[in-house]
Parts: structure tokens; sequence; C-alpha cells
């Protein structure tokens, strides 16, 4: 199946992900990763205009929210899993393949669709039980870091502790398998029978 043509744009914002090869954990701990992820993605911030919302490293793949004002996700994503995998590798001294694959992006349209994102992203160490609580992650962008995090979550959700509140609710039934599967669309969205059941409730 061949490869879905990017949708550019320069204001909605992108979910984007990518996994190690066969699924394996990266070969370095993760408090190394981590600071290697974090010095890539300053340095798309610098050189590309990567604006990121939010970032969330287990531990052998990434969640990362962003938009790119210049419309070059492709670009921005070509050297960051170049360089990390570069890096990773030397460091560890491993040789085979790090990414099990190109990494895949889903285009967000609404505000609605945004927030489920955001706070799915966040929830991945609360869903993995890493966690109690999704502000104690340690490898996340809700920590304070090096990073100028761009957000379209209103001030209405009480400031810092009523965003936290929020990002640690539980979703309902199956709404996080729907926003899984959503993400695997170029645009992201949940099936109208998902939306009627969830609007039931």
């Amino acid at each position: 199946m061949p490869r879905p043509l990017l949708i550019r744009s320069e204001i909605h914002p992108y979910h984007v992900t990518a996994r190690c090869n066969n699924k394996e954990f990266f070969p370095l701990p993760l408090d190394e990763v981590w600071t290697i992820m974090l010095e890539e993605l300053k340095a798309a911030a610098g050189k590309n205009s990567l604006c990121i919302h939010a970032f969330v490293l287990m531990g052998n793949h990434f969640h990362l929210l962003c938009h790119t004002p210049e419309k070059n996700l492709d670009v921005i994503m070509q050297s960051f899993m170049r360089n990390t995998s570069i890096r990773i590798k030397t460091k560890s001294g491993q040789i085979n393949h790090l990414w099990g694959g190109p990494y895949r992006w889903s285009l967000i349209r609404s505000q609605k669709h945004y927030f489920q994102v955001y706070r799915y992203i966040y929830q991945n160490p609360l869903r993995a039980g890493i966690v109690s609580k999704v502000e104690k992650y340690p490898y996340s962008t809700l920590k304070d870091g090096p990073l100028l995090i761009y957000s379209y979550i209103p001030m209405s959700f009480g400031g810092r502790e009523g965003e936290l509140v929020w990002l640690n609710e539980k979703y309902k039934d199956d709404e996080s398998e729907s926003i899984r599967k959503g993400l695997r669309k170029g645009e992201f969205g949940i099936s109208s029978r998902k939306r009627r059941e969830q609007g039931k409730r």
C-alpha cells in the first residue's frame, strides 16, 4: 500500500508517531533517549519553525503533537528520524535499524479532535500503567523542559491545576480505542457510528 501524500498545512496541527524496529525498546536508557529527542526537537524548532504542542516518549515509540508554519512536516521528520537514529545508534553501538518504518501522521482539523488527541498523548503512560498521574511521567513535555510549547488548550480549563484534572480523567468505555483508530487516518476522525454512540452516554 503506497504511503499517502502529505496533507500540507501551516495552521492545523498534526499527530506524529514512530516506533522502534520490531517493537523493541530503545537501546539506551530513556533518560539518554529523552535528552537526544529534546535536543533534536529544539533544533527543528529553530531551523525549520517546528511548533511543538506536546511530546511524550515511551519505551519503544513517541507521540508528537505539533504544527508547521512552513508546511514542511516531511522535511522536519526526515531530519528528526535520521538524526535521532544516528545519535542513538552511535551511542549504543547498535548496528540494526532503529526505527521500524516511516513515521505516521494524522492531520487534526477541529478543536474538539485536538482536545481528544492532546489528552490521548499525555495519557499514554497512564494507560500503560507506568504512572498514576500524567504529570508524574518524566519523559513528557508536561514536565519543565527546554522547549517552547504551543497549545490550543483554553484558559477556561482553570489554569494548570484544571488542565491536569482534565488530563487525568479516564476515557469513557472504548473512546481511547476510537481515538487510536482515528489516528491511523491521514485526517483524524472518529466514525459517525462511534460519535452517535458517544453522544448517547
